[in-house]
């Protein structure tokens, strides 16, 4: 009997460990995780290889104009003069810049240029532009002094999506001042006009559809009253262009639909163009000394002279996809607030 109850004895503890022993260290347990890496990207939208117009035997027509200047039987400087092909980061071909002063020489004295402000190297490699090999900058500076009535000047330059998210133009800002304490009136601002077209690269004008994917200043926004035309090409007045609201710029960019998309060769390009009115008939100036009664109209040529004049154009871009949100949820709506 008692080595029957020293076993039971025994057997007990020796359960009652197993149950301690269990309560304290064999509790099973397992691990599920979920790891979410995300990174944001970066929104960036830059002008390169700014030129005077044309750069490339694309944009030469062969009988177009650079510069449109009176001199000479054609009156004009051909679009090939300052063609620079692949060197993107000269406004024109060795040479032609000093070229041109000795052809204008005794007949005006025109200076202009055209700069990337604050410029720096691009950090992303688009189509034939090399990071680290070609400038970028988000302003630039054109300068023409001393232009006439009848003068005009064309320059050009790419748009690049160096970030990581495409870009939509949303709209434009337009800004006419006064420059360097120059006065500015309302004679200038009539005789004074700019021609501006932006497209997607390599556009083919010959399927556009309906107008999109570029967009057209004048033809947009402009009429037979508020422009002027040199050379073939018509120049929205300044005039015209301060009075121009958000509300209509928005709404023809809107509807062209300009993208420029990164990781790819959809870049943009940029025309742009400034003129002065050759006012002929006499409206703002003399006109000519054919026009009868001119004697009385010399004080009109003193509004237009010596003025300076700044024109700021601002290209504000959204992403893609601003204003879009799915309308339909799906089973996490579940988790809402309510």
């Amino acid at each position: 009997m008692k080595r029957s109850g020293k076993k039971a004895l025994a057997g007990g503890i020796v359960a009652l460990s197993l149950i301690l022993t269990g309560t304290g260290y064999a509790y099973w347990t397992d691990t599920l995780n979920v790891t979410t890496k995300a990174t944001t990207g970066e929104f960036d939208v830059t002008f390169a290889d700014l030129g005077l117009y044309a750069q490339y035997s694309s944009e030469v027509l062969h009988g177009g104009w650079s510069i449109v200047d009176g001199i000479g039987d054609a009156g004009y400087v051909d679009d090939g003069f300052f063609t620079r092909g692949e060197a993107y980061n000269k406004i024109a071909k060795d040479g032609s810049i000093e070229s041109y002063q000795n052809r204008s020489k005794g007949f005006n004295d025109v200076e202009f240029d055209a700069e990337l402000v604050d410029k720096a190297r691009i950090k992303k490699t688009v189509g034939p532009y090399v990071e680290g090999q070609v400038d970028g900058s988000d302003n630039i500076l054109l300068t023409v002094k001393n232009m006439y009535p009848g003068y005009a000047q064309a320059f050009r330059t790419d748009i690049l999506n160096v970030g990581s998210i495409a870009a939509k133009l949303g709209n434009m800002k337009f800004d006419v001042k006064a420059v360097d304490g120059m006065e500015i009136n309302d004679t200038t601002r009539d005789m004074l006009g700019i021609a501006l077209m932006i497209d997607q690269e390599a556009y083919n004008y010959n399927t556009s559809d309906h107008g999109k994917g570029i967009f057209k200043l004048c033809k947009s926004l402009a009429d037979e009253t508020n422009s002027f035309k040199v050379g073939e090409v018509d120049f929205l007045r300044l005039s015209a262009l301060d009075k121009l609201s958000d509300e209509e710029i928005k709404a023809v960019i809107t509807e062209s639909n300009l993208l420029c998309a990164p990781d790819s060769d959809n870049r943009m390009d940029l025309f742009i163009a400034v003129a002065m009115d050759p006012d002929a008939e006499g409206v703002y100036t003399t006109g000519s000394t054919d026009k009868a009664g001119y004697a009385e109209d010399t004080q009109k040529d003193a509004l237009s002279q010596d003025k300076g004049v700044a024109i700021s154009v601002d290209l504000l871009w959204d992403q893609f996809n601003t204003g879009k949100d799915s309308g339909n949820a799906n089973w996490l709506s579940k988790q809402n607030i309510k």
